[in-house]
């Protein structure tokens, strides 16, 4: 495997020394659609997925599926697609082209395609075939793409506030990753500005009142992961000192680290607490190699 770059290998060299005997987090999910472009059929999407209030949610779908056989339903009175995740235990086994009645709590993901974690209830109301959910073939192009190998673990960020369940794309900053082409193992690293050399808008952002639980996942398991938060107000000011964000010097703010145990360890997932006010960035560990990952709190 090639080494790091000057830049990268310092990126974590400082996340790690600030987190001094910060323990190492297992954490894994399966993989999920991306957004690759954004369709008509969003504005549908958005009445559902923003904010859906508690209570009773019955829809009849088509089950459609892609990649290595994830399954998709659309919705047969919106035509708005969502991603089942969480299916209960006794579902039955779906193909593409079955109707469906999805019966659930009414909580959906601020995502597209919407993710729907509260299904209750999958029933298969006609059988249908596959060539019934062809019609659906652009759509399916359109929210999912084959992702490539050379790119790092996708993560995202989901959280519950008394209005919604919002899940939010988190972006990598610095990473190495290697994969295999052609029977040979290549590797890839990226540089990338240190987490505090970087201006809050350029950060995905989480929006709570007070402290909340969150949970990190990957498309690809991770191995272990440790984080480490830096309070924004004194970025800022170091950023106005210097000139610039990317003018700060690395370690000037100090960061602020904790272990995560065993009972912060649900399905294999990282769950921890954020706080308005504060830069986090989550280094993870793979198989394949490592990424950050960073984000702020409003």
């Amino acid at each position: 495997m090639k080494s790091r770059s000057a830049r990268t290998a310092r990126t974590a060299h400082v996340l790690l020394a600030s987190m001094c005997a910060l323990a190492l987090v297992a954490c894994g999910q399966e993989g999920r659609p991306t957004s690759a472009m954004r369709s008509e059929t969003e504005d549908a999407a958005d009445s559902t997925a923003e904010g859906a209030e508690m209570g009773e949610f019955v829809s009849t779908a088509m089950v459609v599926t892609f990649g290595d056989g994830e399954v998709l339903f659309v919705d047969q009175e919106t035509g708005t697609p969502y991603y089942p995740t969480n299916m209960p235990s006794d579902a039955p086994e779906l193909a593409a082209g079955n109707i469906v009645r999805v019966t659930g709590n009414g909580i959906m993901l601020e995502s597209y395609p919407a993710q729907y974690p509260g299904i209750t209830d999958v029933e298969v109301i006609e059988e249908g075939t596959p060539a019934d959910a062809e019609k659906y073939d652009e759509l399916v192009t359109q929210i999912w793409q084959p992702k490539d190998p050379s790119e790092p673990p996708l993560a995202s960020l989901e959280y519950t506030t008394e209005l919604a369940a919002t899940s939010v794309m988190l972006g990598s900053y610095g990473y190495t990753w290697s994969y295999e082409e052609n029977g040979s193992e290549q590797t890839v690293t990226a540089d990338a500005p240190h987490p505090t050399q970087l201006e809050a808008a350029e950060l995905s952002d989480v929006r709570v009142d007070g402290p909340t639980e969150v949970t990190v996942t990957f498309d690809v398991p991770c191995t272990a992961a440790g984080i480490v938060r830096w309070p924004e107000d004194e970025l800022e000011a170091a950023a106005e000192a210097a000139g610039s964000a990317q003018a700060v010097e690395i370690g000037s703010v100090e960061g602020d680290a904790w272990t995560v145990d065993d009972r912060k360890i649900v399905d294999g997932n990282v769950v921890f607490t954020v706080e308005p006010g504060w830069r986090y960035a989550v280094e993870a560990y793979f198989d394949g190699g490592e990424a950050v990952y960073a984000f702020t709190v409003r």
